[in-house]
């Protein structure tokens, strides 16, 4: 890593969309990430030559750098600045280091085409976030707070994701709306208590959780205008035993004790308090649905399907 790097992320972005860079920008911060985002510089830049010093920002001093792409974007001097910065930086190191985040439809000049983009058009900032948390790893500032492993933030995670909704398998039997009303309260939950998750690595788990279910949540749509729903049942239910996956690796590493099916299960409900409450069926016989490919070899003791 470069040692003289003093951002993780850098986000350059134009100020009708300061809003959406700013919930990012809080999010990475409450997680322990160095951002620059203006509004946290306000001392530093005053009475700086800004031509040099965004320079130097988007050139050298970031890890990362996000920008907020839309039609805005393409006409402000300062993001023209800041954006001739960070190509510069791009094609001297050929690596990727600009992660584009699509508003709208503009096309970014100089940016090649082939630069995997985000597009908040369809898909949602909490799945951002997740992404971006993977993209850095670590903060740069990770050493020096070794933080212990919060193991009641875990414990409200795991509580808050321990329901039928999350562990059922799709069938005909229950009430999709109803799952999709619970689903949306977990994620609603995790969110909340996400920014106290110690570790960062913990942090990062429960990140993908919130991606999952907002994952989930774009199927529900996809469902209502399909006219076989089979293929998006398959895909909910995938994302369903990434979570459970998940969860287990959570407990498992905080050393927590908390039984769990290991797999998705045979639920019915019928109403969203029904799909809230704790999964009791029995564990879906179907072999595709084990977790054991996220999990690795089933150890000795453990519970459920091989």
């Amino acid at each position: 890593m470069n040692t003289e790097h003093t951002y993780d992320v850098a986000l350059s972005f134009a100020g009708e969309d300061r809003n959406i860079a700013r919930e990012i920008a809080e999010r990475l911060r409450a997680a322990g990430y160095t951002v620059f985002f203006d509004e946290y510089e306000k001392a530093a830049l005053w009475g700086e030559d800004l031509t040099v010093k965004l320079q130097d920002i988007y050139q050298r001093l970031s890890r990362f750098c996000v920008m907020f792409i839309s039609s805005n974007y393409a006409e402000k001097a300062w993001t023209k600045h800041e954006r001739r910065a960070a190509l510069s930086r791009a094609l001297a190191e050929q690596t990727a280091y600009i992660l584009p985040i699509r508003l709208d439809n503009t096309n970014l000049p100089g940016l090649p085409d082939v630069v995997g983009y985000l597009d908040l058009r369809s898909i949602s900032i909490a799945e951002v976030y997740s992404l971006l948390l993977t993209k850095l790893g670590a903060p740069i500032n990770s050493d020096h707070k070794e933080a212990s492993i919060s193991v009641d933030r875990i414990r409200e995670v795991l509580a808050a994701c321990y329901r039928r909704a999350v562990f059922a398998r799709m069938h005909a039997q229950m009430n999709w709306n109803a799952m999709f009303e619970s689903l949306a309260e977990c994620r609603v939950a995790l969110q909340k208590v996400i920014v106290f998750v110690e570790p960062a690595e913990f942090q990062r788990l429960v990140a993908g959780i919130i991606g999952e279910l907002d994952f989930i949540e774009r199927r529900r749509r996809a469902i209502s205008e399909a006219r076989d729903s089979r293929a998006e049942e398959f895909q909910i239910d995938g994302a369903k035993l990434r979570i459970i996956a998940t969860l287990l690796k959570l407990r498992d590493a905080a050393g927590i004790s908390f039984e769990m099916p290991p797999s998705v299960t045979e639920e019915v409900f019928f109403s969203a308090s029904e799909a809230s409450e704790q999964p009791s069926a029995f564990v879906s016989p179907d072999p595709w649905m084990g977790v054991r490919d996220y999990l690795g070899p089933k150890k000795e003791g453990d519970p459920g399907n091989a």
